[in-house]
C-alpha cells in the first residue's frame, strides 16, 4: 500500500495529543490540496458546506460535525458525484483514515462530556433476568417478545433501537399475568349459584326451563385450570330429556337425563383466566327442566414448595422483608406494605406516595367486586409489571449547560445492568438509600462484588458474543451438506460459542491482560472441541483451561467460532477473515467494494487453475481493489491454516497452505502464530477499540464524537497498568459519562 497509509496506520496507535508540526505539515501539504482537487469547485468557503474554511489543521476542531460528514461521504463514495473527477481508492482511504484519527486525537479539546442516555426499555435478556431477581421465576418469559435489534456500538441494549411496538405491549400484558399467576397462590374457587343468581331473573327458588330457554351466570376465574360443575335439575316429562351446558356461548357438555327424581348432573370443564358466562339451555322439542342451582369447584392442587415460598416472600410472610403477623389482620395496611416493597424493587428506586395510591385504587376496585385478597394484590402488582418505570430505565433530566451527576439509585441501576443485565440487589439499593454509592471507593468495591457474583456471567456471555459475533454460530451461521453436517452439530456449535465466553470469564476473574485476547498460550476447551482441534487429554463436557504454545491456538483468532463466522459454506475467505480482524479487533472500518468490480468467484471461475491466494493477488491488480485488499488480505492469508470449521490444516486441495503475509507497515509473518505477534504491535488500537465497545455496552447508547476523549483516557490508563482487564472496567465505572448525564438544552 502507499507509504502514506502505512504512516497513518502507525499514527492511529499514538496517544492523544494536540496538533503537532507533522499534523500541520501533512494537512497543509496533502490533505487540504487533495480535497481541494476533488471537492473545491463545489465546496469553496462561499458555498453551503464551508469545510474549506479550515485553512489550518486546528480549524478542523471548530467544525467537527462537518468533518465527520466529510468522512461519511468519502467512506460511502457518495462524494464526489459520479460525473465528477474521482479520487483513487488509495486517496479516498488515506483521507478518511487521517481525518478520523485527527478528530479522535483532539476529542478532549472541548472538555469532559457525559452524553445523555435515552429512556430505554429492558431488552429480552434484561427482562428475564429482572423477573428472575424480582420474583424468583427463571422461565424465559420473553420468548414471545419480538427480537431486539442491535444499534450504536453493535449491541442490543442500545436505547435508540429498543422501540415499543404495539405487539410488544400486548406481550408485556400477557407475560405480567402469566408471571403473577405462577408466583401467587390463589385460594381454590368454590361457589354455588342459586336460581335467583341466573339471568333472566325469576321469582322463587326454582325455575322451569322449556324448549329453547336459557339461563346464565357470570363467573370470574382467577387461575386457568380444570373446574368441576354440578347442576341440580329434574326433567318435567316422562321421557327425560337433554340439557346443554355452554361456556361463553359454546356447548361444553350435553347431559342426557333419564326420567326420575331430581338429578345431580356433573361434568368437568377447563377454563382460562377471566370472566366467563356459564349457560344452561334446553334444546329439542318437548324438553323441560326444573332448575334448582349450579355449583362450581376448582380442581385445586396444593402449590409446590417453590411456589409457596415465592408467594410468602412477595406477601412479606417470609424472607428478609417479613412483616409482623399483626399487620396481616389489617388487610388494607398489609396490601400497602406488599405493594410498596414490590414496587420499590421493580422501579429500582423509592416509590412516590401518589404512585402507591394508584396501586391501592386497583386493589380496592378488585375488592369491591369480591375478589379474594391475593387476587386484589395481584391486580395491583400487574400494574407495576406493565408500568414504564419497570419496563424502562428512566433517569432524571435537568436543563442548562454542562452535565450533572446521576442520583445514587440511577447509578445503582447503571452498574447492575452493566455487569448483571438485571436489577440492583438489596446491598446496592441500601447504599443508594444512604447516598454513599457515588463514593469512588464504595462504587469500585461494589463493582468488584458484582463481578465475583455468578450473575456476572450474563455480562460476559452477552458482551463477548455480540462483540465478536460468535453468538450467531449455530443460529444465523450454520453449515449443511452431507459431509460437513457430521461435524457441524448443535452440540459442536454450542461449544464453539462457549469458547470465547469462557476465555473472557477467565480474563475478568483473574484480572488478566486484555492483550491475551490477541495472543495467549492457553484456551478453554471441552472434550468435543479438543478432538475437533486434534488435541488429546481433555475429557468431559465441561470447559477447562488447556495450555497451548505451538502457535496454532491462543487468542480469539484461533477459535472455531471466529472461523465459521468468516467463511463461506464451501471455502475459506481471507478477505472476510482479514476484514473481521481489522473491524472487530482493531476498529478499522473496511469500506464496501467499489461498484463495477468483478467478484472473486468470477475470477476463479474464469481461471480455474488459480489457487485462492493467486486469485486474490490477481484481484488486486485492479487499482480500485488494491488499496483495501493490501490492508485486508495479508491478515486473512495468515489465518489460512484454519478450514471453515476452524480445524488446522497444512494443505488445501492437495496444495501446501501459503500463510505468509506482509502488512502495509512492512512487518512480515508466516502463519497465525507470527500474525498474533504482529497484531500485538497495534495494541493501542486494540485497547481503544475494546474500550469504545465496552463503554458503549455499559452506557447502552451510541458513542458520540466527544466520547472519544473518554475512550482515549481509558486506553491510556490501560497502557499504564499492563492492560489489566479490571483497569478497563474501573475506568468505565468511574468515567464522566457513566457517573453523569448531560443537561438538556433550551430547545429540547
Amino acid at each position: 500500500m502507499h507509504f502514506l497509509l502505512a504512516i497513518l496506520l502507525v499514527l492511529a496507535a499514538l496517544p492523544v495529543r494536540a496538533a503537532s508540526e507533522e499534523d500541520q505539515r501533512h494537512f497543509a501539504e496533502y490533505i487540504r490540496p487533495t480535497m481541494m482537487t476533488y471537492c473545491g469547485k463545489c465546496h469553496d468557503p462561499d458555498k453551503d458546506v464551508p469545510f474549506f474554511e479550515a485553512e489550518k489543521v486546528e480549524d478542523i476542531s471548530k467544525n467537527r460535525g462537518i468533518w465527520y460528514h466529510v468522512i461519511d461521504q468519502l467512506y460511502n463514495r457518495a462524494m464526489p458525484p459520479t460525473d465528477k473527477k474521482q479520487p483513487s481508492e488509495e486517496e479516498r482511504l488515506s483521507l478518511t483514515v487521517w481525518i478520523m484519527e485527527y478528530l479522535h486525537k483532539t476529542a478532549c479539546e472541548e472538555g469532559e462530556f457525559a452524553g445523555r442516555i435515552t429512556a430505554r426499555r429492558l431488552n429480552r435478556l434484561e427482562y428475564d433476568n429482572t423477573i428472575r431477581d424480582l420474583i424468583g421465576l427463571d422461565l424465559g418469559f420473553s420468548d414471545t417478545f419480538p427480537t431486539d435489534g442491535g444499534g450504536g456500538e453493535g449491541f442490543n441494549n442500545n436505547g435508540e433501537t429498543l422501540f415499543l411496538p404495539p405487539i410488544l405491549m400486548e406481550r408485556y400484558m400477557e407475560a405480567a399475568q402469566d408471571i403473577l399467576d405462577l408466583a401467587i397462590v390463589s385460594p381454590g374457587l368454590e361457589r354455588t349459584f342459586a336460581n335467583k343468581a341466573f339471568q333472566p331473573g325469576v321469582e322463587g327458588r326454582t325455575r322451569i326451563l322449556k324448549q329453547g330457554d336459557e339461563a346464565s351466570v357470570l363467573l370470574n376465574i382467577y387461575v386457568a385450570g380444570d373446574y368441576r360443575i354440578g347442576v341440580e335439575a329434574r326433567p318435567q316429562n316422562e321421557k327425560g330429556g337433554q340439557l346443554v351446558l355452554k361456556v361463553d356461548g359454546i356447548a361444553a357438555h350435553r347431559f342426557q337425563v333419564e326420567p326420575a327424581e331430581k338429578k345431580d348432573l356433573r361434568t368437568a370443564v377447563r377454563l382460562s383466566r377471566g370472566l366467563h358466562a356459564l349457560t344452561l339451555q334446553v334444546p329439542g322439542k318437548g324438553n323441560a327442566f326444573e332448575m334448582a342451582g349450579l355449583r362450581i369447584k376448582e380442581d385445586w392442587k396444593i402449590p409446590s414448595k417453590e411456589k409457596q415460598e415465592i408467594h410468602d416472600r412477595l406477601f412479606l410472610i417470609d424472607g428478609p422483608d417479613k412483616q409482623p403477623e399483626t399487620l396481616h389482620k389489617d388487610k388494607q395496611a398489609w396490601a400497602r406494605e406488599i405493594l410498596k416493597n414490590f414496587a420499590r424493587k421493580a422501579f429500582r428506586r423509592p416509590v412516590k406516595r401518589e404512585e402507591l395510591d394508584r396501586m391501592m385504587s386497583l386493589y380496592e376496585r378488585a375488592g369491591e367486586r369480591g375478589d379474594p385478597f391475593s387476587e386484589c394484590v395481584k391486580l395491583a402488582m400487574k400494574s407495576v409489571l406493565i408500568s414504564p418505570h419497570f419496563l424502562f430505565r428512566i433517569e432524571t433530566d435537568k436543563r442548562g449547560e454542562g452535565y450533572f451527576a446521576v442520583n445514587d439509585h440511577e447509578l445503582a441501576t447503571r452498574l447492575s445492568y452493566f455487569l448483571w443485565a438485571s436489577m440492583p440487589d438489596r446491598e446496592l439499593m441500601d447504599l443508594a438509600d444512604k447516598g454513599i454509592l457515588g463514593d469512588p471507593k464504595v462504587l469500585l468495591g461494589q463493582m468488584q462484588r458484582l463481578l465475583r457474583d455468578p450473575k456476572a456471567d450474563e455480562f460476559v456471555r452477552d458482551f463477548t458474543g455480540q462483540w465478536l459475533g460468535t453468538r450467531e454460530v449455530g443460529r444465523s451461521v450454520a453449515f449443511t451438506g452431507r459431509e460437513i453436517s457430521k461435524t457441524f452439530t448443535m452440540e459442536f456449535a454450542e461449544d464453539s460459542r462457549g469458547e470465547p465466553v469462557e476465555f473472557m470469564k477467565h480474563l475478568l476473574r483473574e484480572n488478566r491482560s486484555i492483550l491475551e485476547l490477541i495472543d495467549s498460550d492457553y484456551t478453554f476447551l471441552t472434550e468435543r472441541l479438543a478432538k475437533h482441534y486434534g488435541m488429546e487429554g481433555v475429557k468431559g463436557k465441561e470447559f477447562r483451561k488447556v495450555a497451548r504454545n505451538n502457535g496454532q491456538r491462543g487468542g480469539v483468532i484461533g477459535m472455531s467460532g471466529v472461523h465459521m463466522l468468516t467463511a463461506f459454506p464451501n471455502r475459506t475467505s481471507p478477505v472476510l477473515r482479514g476484514a473481521w480482524v481489522l473491524e472487530t479487533m482493531l476498529g478499522s472500518h473496511v469500506p464496501s467494494p467499489p461498484p463495477d468490480v468483478p467478484s472473486l468467484d468470477s475470477v476463479t471461475k474464469k481461471e480455474k487453475k488459480l489457487t485462492l491466494r493467486q486469485a486474490l493477488e490477481k484481484h488486486r491488480d485492479n487499482p480500485s481493489c488494491a488499496a483495501c485488499h493490501n490492508m485486508i488480505d495479508p491478515i486473512g492469508f495468515g489465518m489460512e491454516n484454519y478450514d471453515i470449521l476452524g480445524r488446522w490444516r497444512d494443505k488445501d486441495k492437495g496444495q501446501p497452505i501459503d500463510s505468509r503475509g506482509t502488512m502495509p507497515t512492512g512487518e512480515s509473518f508466516d502463519g497465525p502464530g507470527e500474525l498474533r505477534k504482529v497484531l500485538l504491535t497495534r495494541k493501542m488500537e486494540f485497547a481503544k477499540h475494546l474500550s469504545s465497545k465496552m463503554l458503549g455496552y455499559a452506557l447502552g447508547r451510541s458513542l458520540e464524537d466527544r466520547d472519544q476523549c473518554t475512550v482515549e483516557q481509558l486506553a491510556e490508563r490501560l497502557a499504564e497498568n499492563d492492560f489489566k482487564s479490571h483497569v478497563l472496567l474501573e475506568g468505565i465505572v468511574l468515567s464522566t459519562p457513566f457517573l453523569n448525564r448531560q443537561r438538556m438544552g433550551k430547545d429540547e
